[in-house]
């Protein structure tokens, strides 16, 4: 990996470097250090070992029980664990897959799909979001739980069959924290673990090259929204991009980066959507930013946007393959920069998108 070649390379867009020279030269070396060595055997358990597995395996079990638990938990593991950047983003992120979810049971889409294709869609997004918790968590709580007493801390992230991707990245950030670093690191992980573990061993990658997911796209489905000015009488404003290409690896990892970005380059947009995320409870329903155009319940001036508990039960979760996708190094490629983006304010595209969604809705209503 030659950092200098592969830095120019990136220079397409504005950015700036995750790691200097050298300490970029440093991890790549543990990468390959990583991949050189056949994997830990694990010789048992201690008593504070087993205990600390046997927490946070409960702690993970039951807050993957639906999108509002997950997300909720993000937050919550934030607010204790500040320089945990990335369980911010991953609460902004799994916000808007739970807006998803019940959009398929608003009224801005429900005549769009059959009632077989709004449960496809929903397992789709409930399993991909519960998928990444179920790797992200643990490794969050394992890092909680070293900050107040040091273990064996690759041990465990072996139990809970962590990517060895992941060994090094936590190894030098409970030495030295370096924010930035561990959330693009875990922005790859989740992705390549995502598609390794459910795009291209279930069904559901069938769903990304399905014509009616790719005009979703297009009107505006897969915007991610972060609210950062709060307003109960008028729309709130929103900042955050459209996920295009997601089917492709590289352009949701970019995507991650990007969202990243946008929530901590602008401390004033951070300062708003994090007084957002504090004070206004997830309950899967656009209401809980637009309450001036959206309402859980249906009512006369408002479009229905119900809350997650009354769109969709709790779904029984899938037994994934629990594979390492960690195979070369291609992936510090991804370590080298993070883009620079300028402020946005995606509200009037947020509108115009829902008001294009809406007439295609009410025309397929009549057809």
């Amino acid at each position: 990996m030659n950092y200098i070649k592969a830095s120019a390379q990136k220079k397409n867009e504005a950015s700036k470097n995750l790691l200097n020279p050298q300490t970029f030269t440093m991890l790549n070396t543990l990468i390959k250090k990583e991949l050189a060595f056949p994997a830990e055997i694990d010789k048992g358990l201690l008593p504070h070992e087993t205990a600390i597995v046997s927490k946070v395996r409960e702690e993970t079990k039951q807050a993957n029980r639906n999108n509002l638990t997950r997300t909720n938990a993000y937050l919550d593991c934030y607010e204790r664990n500040p320089e945990l950047h990335w369980s911010l983003l991953a609460h902004l992120v799994s916000r808007n897959g739970g807006y998803h979810m019940t959009d398929l049971k608003g009224e801005s889409m429900n005549h769009l799909f059959s009632k077989d294709d709004q449960k496809i869609f929903f397992r789709f997004l409930e399993h991909a979001n519960a998928a990444i918790f179920s790797d992200a968590y643990p490794q969050l709580l394992l890092y909680e739980l070293y900050k107040k007493k040091p273990f064996k801390l690759r041990k465990l992230l072996n139990i809970f069959h962590i990517s060895r991707f992941m060994h090094p990245i936590w190894e030098m950030f409970t030495a030295e924290k370096n924010p930035p670093l561990l959330t693009a690191a875990m922005i790859i992980n989740e992705q390549r673990m995502l598609e390794d573990r459910i795009l291209k061993r279930t069904s559901h990658g069938e769903i990304l090259q399905r014509i009616d997911f790719q005009l979703q796209e297009f009107l505006g489905f897969t915007t991610v929204i972060f609210p950062f000015s709060y307003k109960k009488a008028s729309p709130s404003s929103l900042t955050g991009l459209t996920v295009k290409r997601f089917a492709d690896l590289s352009s949701r990892i970019m995507t991650g980066k990007k969202l990243y970005a946008i929530l901590f380059q602008h401390p004033e947009i951070h300062k708003g959507i994090y007084q957002f995320s504090k004070s206004i409870p997830h309950t899967g329903s656009r209401a809980d930013y637009w309450p001036y155009i959206f309402g859980e319940n249906k009512q006369q001036g408002k479009i229905h946007s119900p809350n997650l508990t009354e769109a969709w039960p709790d779904e029984q979760l899938p037994i994934i393959p629990m594979l390492d996708w960690f195979k070369n190094e291609d992936c510090m490629d991804d370590l080298i920069e993070l883009p620079a983006m300028k402020k946005l304010d995606i509200t009037e595209t947020a509108m115009n998108n829902l008001r294009q969604l809406q007439l295609i809705n009410e025309i397929k209503a009549i057809i």
